[in-house]
């Protein structure tokens, strides 16, 4: 189980795995009833300092928390402040074009994988056909082996080209140079191997690192029932 949340605390949030449960699509994601509210309560108990970290978009975050927070999106490709500004601390990657018509075709002969184009990242989700997560891993691998500015990146049942010098480490870095984030105590919860990045980074930063299925029972259930206590009376 997590420690127990102060006001002192900067909270960073996965989604997927850690607040929501999977399902074979984001669209078909249920997001728990009152959620949007709980995340609201939380920021303003501390000044507005949480974040989404999450490999969505910005609009598809938006959509689950129902509300702009402050958030590193697409893996910390985009990022929006406290004042709502967008930065994009990396470029698009190049061959993106040629790649995309190749994932697509290949997705084509795997009835069930879905090709997903993020601003800057492409996505293979194999979640309904996972069968052709190997051989989808090994044709990325050898698609992007002369580009190196950019990295494949293996989610829940899904392979990403992303860019380098995105991530959700470099993102909660990012944003505790910043206010309100600045000089409070990082606590980052995460359950993918996506995730591990900021864990460590909180960790460093002298905060917690907290994981899932190591840290809670392995259900975003536990992970909100401990947000949740933190809003209760006599709670701060």
């Amino acid at each position: 189980m997590g420690p127990k949340l102060t006001r002192d605390h900067a909270l960073f949030l996965d989604l997927d795995g850690t607040l929501l449960e999977f399902a074979p699509t984001a669209e078909e994601v249920a997001v728990p009833a009152g959620l949007g509210a709980m995340l609201r309560g939380l920021a303003a108990q501390r000044d507005g300092a949480l974040a989404i970290l999450s490999g969505r978009s910005l609009a598809q975050i938006d959509a689950v928390t129902a509300a702009p927070f402050p958030a590193g999106a697409e893996h910390g490709f985009v990022l929006r402040d406290a004042a709502g500004r967008i930065h994009h601390p990396v470029r698009q990657t190049a061959n993106r074009a040629a790649w995309r018509a190749a994932l697509e075709a290949a997705a084509a002969a795997h009835p069930g994988v879905r090709i997903e184009a993020k601003s800057a990242s492409l996505v293979a989700h194999y979640r309904a056909s996972p069968e052709a997560g190997p051989a989808l891993g090994a044709m990325i691998g050898a698609m992007i082996a002369e580009a190196p500015e950019v990295e494949r990146l293996a989610a829940n049942m899904a392979w990403e080209i992303r860019p380098r010098g995105a991530g959700k480490g470099r993102a909660l870095e990012w944003f505790m140079a910043r206010p309100p984030f600045a000089g409070r105590v990082p606590v980052f919860v995460g359950d993918d191997v996506t995730d591990e990045e900021a864990i460590a980074a909180a960790a460093a930063l002298g905060g917690h690192g907290l994981h899932v299925h190591r840290d809670f029972d392995g259900t975003p259930a536990a992970v909100l029932a401990w947000l949740g206590s933190a809003l209760a009376p006599g709670r701060v």
